[in-house]
């Protein structure tokens, strides 16, 4: 896995020593109101997280997964993790953060990063990356305009959330739209 720098931001894998702070973002009521976790979301599923989702995801090629820093050896203050589509030269991202670390600049900067990473040819090389939200959750929106995601003339679609259906929408990066 290649280690990427921001300004301020160090973003790794995840280490064994972020199992509390994995913890905290991912049993936090707000995090579960907007992304499919399991719930209630307890420290096995930290470990679980951590300990094989994680390497799995690097071992099968499927999936690369950060964790954002705010300096080297610190714990982690959120996660993003970019996913491979079905559709060749695609991609998916999800993220999260811890409480304390919202409303910092801190995912604008981490997703800016990764998906500079992403879709440069030196790096992971993907034509097009896609952004998931559910509706009301503009936070997540407002930081994937931030980095070039486009939403113009998406129509909502059904996912499950941990077995409901509920609509979604979905925004699109391409190589050349990337900002910043």
């Amino acid at each position: 896995m290649q280690a990427l720098r921001t300004a301020r931001l160090v973003l790794d894998e995840p280490l064994e020593s972020d199992v509390p702070a994995v913890l905290e973002a991912c049993s936090d009521p707000e995090t579960l109101r907007w992304i499919p976790l399991p719930e209630p979301y307890t420290r096995e599923s930290a470990e679980y997280f951590v300990r094989s989702y994680c390497p799995h995801g690097l071992a099968s090629g499927q999936y690369t997964v950060w964790a954002i820093r705010e300096g080297d050896a610190l714990p982690l203050v959120g996660a993003v993790e970019v996913r491979r589509d079905e559709a060749p030269g695609s991609a998916s991202l999800g993220c999260w953060l811890t409480p304390s670390a919202r409303r910092e600049g801190v995912m604008s900067e981490a997703l800016g990063a990764v998906c500079a990473h992403a879709v440069a040819p030196d790096g992971m090389g993907f034509e097009r990356l896609h952004w998931e939200y559910l509706p009301g959750n503009e936070a997540s929106r407002r930081v994937a305009e931030a980095v070039g995601f486009d939403f113009r003339g998406v129509r909502p679609h059904l996912v499950d959330f941990r077995g409901e259906q509920r609509e979604a929408l979905t925004g699109e990066l391409r190589r050349d739209g990337l900002r910043g």
